[in-house]
C-alpha cells in the first residue's frame, strides 16, 4: 500500500491551490455587478434552495449590495435605506459567520419535505456569533408563475442584531492596519498569516495526537493480548496523522473570519483530504484485520480458512474505495442517487450474467467458514470418497482412493452430504462369526465369556459397549456378533488392531475345541478326535468351576465383573529374541 505521507506535500498544494483559484474571475465578476441572479451553465433546477445559495455567494463575492436586496424578503414597512443597509449587514454577517455547506443543500424546487419544517421554509445553515446559534432561514415567494427561495424575514430581522455583536468581538481591531487593509486574492495579509500558522500548529498537534494515540493503542494490545506487530501500527501513523491535522485545521480556519465563498472552497478542498485519508484508514484496518485472522488460522491449523483471506480482502478494499467516491462525490455536490441506481442496475446485470460464478463463490466461502472439512480431510462427498487437496473461489478438487482429481463446483458441493472421516473420534469395528453345530452348549458359554473377556481387557478396545452376542441359528452354525470402538483414529493403526483381535479369537476357538461353520460346508483340517475330547474336556471342567463359583456372567456381565479384567492385555509390545540379540 502506498505510503500516506507521500500526500502530505499535494495536500497541501490542493489547499492552497483551492484558496486561490476560486478568485481568479474576481474581476471578470464585476463585469455582471448588475445581474440580479446570473444564470452559469447548470443543469441544477432554478427554483432549487442550493441554485438561489449559489447565486448569492457571487454576490457575496462581488459585495453587490444592490443585488443582495433582490434575494431578501424583508419585513413589510421596511424603508429603502433600512433594506440597503441590512443587506449590507447580511453579507458581512454570513461571510464572518455563517455556516453553509453547499453540497447538503437541496436541489429541488420544494427543498427537503421530511424536515419537519412548513413546506414553505427551508433551513440551509446556520450564523454563530459568542457561541449562540441562529438558523439561516429561507422562505419561499410566489410571483406569478415562477417561484423563488429568499432570505425569510425572521431571520433577516435578526441580521442586525449579529452584526452589532459581530462588530463588538472584531477581531480585527486587534491587529495591526496594515495586515488588514492589505489582502491578496480576497484574503486578508492577517488571515493568510494565520492559515499558514494553522497549518503549522495542525501538523505538530497532529504528531502529538498520532504519537498519544499509537501509544493507547499498544496499551490496549498488551492488555487484551492483541497480536499488533509494530510495523502494523507503523501502518495507522499517516492517515490518523492526517485526520487529526485537518480536524485542527478547521478549528483555527473557523477563527480567522474568512468570507464564506473562501470558507466553502476550502471546505471543498478539506473533503476531498478527509475523505481520501478516512478512505486510506480503512484499507490499513482492513489490511491489519485480515493479517490477524490469518495469524489467528495459522496457529488453528486451518490452512483452508487462511486461503480465503487474499480474496477476501481485495473485496472488501474494492467496496471500500467504491463508499468513499460515493460519498466524496455527494460531499462535492454530486447526485449520487444516479449514480448508485446505476451502479444497482449494473450489479444486478452482472448478477445475472455471473448467477453461476458468484453462487460458487459464495459456495466456497460458506465451505471456507462453515469448515465442514478442510484441506487435507479424508472423506466421502456425495457418492465420491477421497482426500481434499484444494478449496478454491469456484471449485473444490478431491483426490479420490484411484488417485484421480474430481472437481466440484463449490455450490454444489456446499449442498452435498458431507461425511468427514477425520472428524471421528474412534472408529467402529463390526463383524460376525459362525461356530459349527457340533460345538456344545458348555463350549459356546466359555467361548462367549472368553470373548467378552477378551474385548474388556484390550487396551485399544471400549468396553462401552464391546459387545458379543450369540444372535442367531444360520443353516451352516452358530451366529456370534462383535460390535466394539476402537479407541484410534489412525487407519493404520486401527487395522492392527483388527488383526490383533482377530488372531485372538482364532486362538480361543482352537482352546475350546470348537471350529469355524462356511457356507457350503467344505473340507476342514481339524485336530484329531482325542485332542478335540481332550479341550473339550478342560472347557466342561472350566464351567463347573464357574459354577461352583457363583455362576456365569453372562448374559448382562455386571460391572463388578467387568472393572477387574479392563485393560489387561498387551498391545502393541515387541518382543525381542534374546537368541539373536546375543548373537
Amino acid at each position: 500500500m502506498l505510503k500516506l505521507s507521500r500526500f502530505y506535500p499535494l495536500a497541501l498544494m490542493f489547499l492552497l491551490h483551492s484558496l486561490i483559484m476560486p478568485h481568479a474571475d474576481a474581476q471578470m465578476g464585476r463585469v455582471y455587478a448588475q445581474d440580479v441572479a446570473p444564470k452559469p451553465e447548470t443543469t441544477e433546477n432554478i427554483e432549487s434552495p442550493r441554485y438561489m445559495f449559489r447565486q448569492f455567494l457571487n454576490i457575496m463575492k462581488r459585495e453587490d449590495v444592490p443585488a443582495a436586496v433582490n434575494f431578501i424578503e424583508f419585513p413589510k414597512r421596511w424603508g429603502s435605506d433600512r433594506r440597503q443597509r441590512t443587506a449590507e449587514q447580511l453579507i458581512d454577517v454570513l461571510n464572518k459567520r455563517g455556516r453553509v455547506n453547499l453540497a447538503e443543500l437541496s436541489i429541488e424546487a420544494d427543498g427537503f419535505v421530511n424536515d419537519n419544517q412548513p413546506p414553505d421554509i427551508e433551513i440551509i445553515g446556520q450564523v454563530i456569533v459568542n457561541g449562540d446559534a441562529t438558523p439561516i432561514t429561507l422562505v419561499r415567494v410566489v410571483e406569478g408563475e415562477q417561484k423563488y427561495w429568499r432570505f425569510a424575514p425572521e431571520f433577516i430581522d435578526q441580521i442586525q442584531g449579529m452584526a452589532e455583536k459581530i462588530q463588538q468581538s472584531d477581531i480585527e481591531a486587534n491587529i495591526p492596519p496594515i495586515l488588514v487593509k492589505h489582502q491578496f486574492r480576497g484574503i486578508k495579509v492577517w488571515q493568510w498569516l494565520g492559515l499558514f500558522l494553522g497549518i503549522v500548529v495542525a501538523a505538530l498537534i497532529a504528531r502529538i495526537l498520532t504519537l498519544v494515540l499509537i501509544k493507547s493503542f499498544n496499551l490496549i494490545s498488551r492488555r487484551f493480548t492483541i497480536d499488533l506487530t509494530a510495523e502494523m501500527m507503523r501502518g495507522f501513523v499517516p492517515p490518523l496523522r492526517m485526520l487529526t491535522g485537518l480536524g485542527v485545521f478547521h478549528l483555527a480556519m473557523d477563527s480567522l473570519d474568512l468570507n464564506l465563498a473562501i470558507r466553502q472552497t476550502v471546505q471543498y478542498g478539506l473533503t476531498v483530504i478527509f475523505t481520501l485519508a478516512l478512505i486510506f484508514l480503512a484499507l490499513r484496518l482492513t489490511e491489519v484485520g485480515i493479517a490477524m485472522m490469518r495469524l489467528s488460522f495459522e496457529r488453528q491449523g486451518r490452512p483452508g480458512s487462511a486461503a480465503m483471506l487474499p480474496p477476501t480482502q481485495k473485496g472488501l478494499k474494492t467496496i471500500i474505495v467504491v463508499i468513499g467516491i460515493i460519498f466524496l462525490l455527494r460531499d462535492l455536490g454530486f447526485n449520487v442517487t444516479a449514480i448508485v441506481a446505476g451502479l444497482g442496475v449494473g450489479g444486478l446485470a452482472i448478477a445475472l450474467a455471473g448467477q453461476k460464478t458468484i453462487e460458487n463463490l459464495f459456495g466456497g466461502v460458506s465451505v471456507t467458514l462453515d469448515q465442514p472439512v478442510r484441506v487435507g480431510d479424508f472423506g466421502r462427498f456425495g457418492d465420491i470418497v477421497g482426500t481434499v487437496e484444494d478449496i478454491g473461489l469456484r471449485s473444490t478438487r478431491v483426490r479420490t482412493l484411484d488417485r484421480t482429481i474430481v472437481s466440484i463446483p463449490n455450490a454444489e458441493f456446499s449442498h452435498m452430504k458431507l461425511e468427514n472421516f477425520e472428524k471421528r473420534d474412534k472408529l467402529r469395528w463390526t463383524t460376525t462369526m459362525i461356530l459349527r453345530f457340533d460345538t456344545s452348549a458348555n463350549q459356546l458359554r466359555f467361548i462367549l465369556i472368553k470373548l467378552k473377556e477378551m474385548l474388556i481387557g484390550h487396551p485399544m478396545v471400549m468396553n462401552d459397549p464391546a459387545r458379543v452376542r450369540f444372535t442367531r441359528f444360520v443353516p451352516y452354525g452358530f451366529e456370534i456378533e462383535f460390535f466394539a470402538y476402537i479407541r484410534s483414529t489412525d487407519w493404520n493403526e486401527y487395522l492392527a488392531v483388527i488383526e490383533d483381535l482377530n488372531i485372538r479369537i482364532i486362538f480361543l476357538i482352537e482352546e475350546a475345541g470348537a471350529g469355524f461353520g462356511f457356507q457350503g460346508a467344505p473340507m476342514m483340517l481339524m485336530p484329531d478326535e482325542a485332542t478335540l475330547r481332550e479341550r473339550r474336556a478342560v472347557v466342561d471342567e472350566k464351567i463347573k468351576q464357574m459354577e461352583a463359583l457363583g455362576g456365569f456372567p453372562l448374559p448382562l456381565y455386571p460391572q463388578e465383573w467387568i472393572e477387574p479384567r479392563t485393560d489387561l492385555l498387551e498391545f502393541g509390545a515387541v518382543k525381542k529374541d534374546t537368541d539373536l540379540a546375543s548373537g
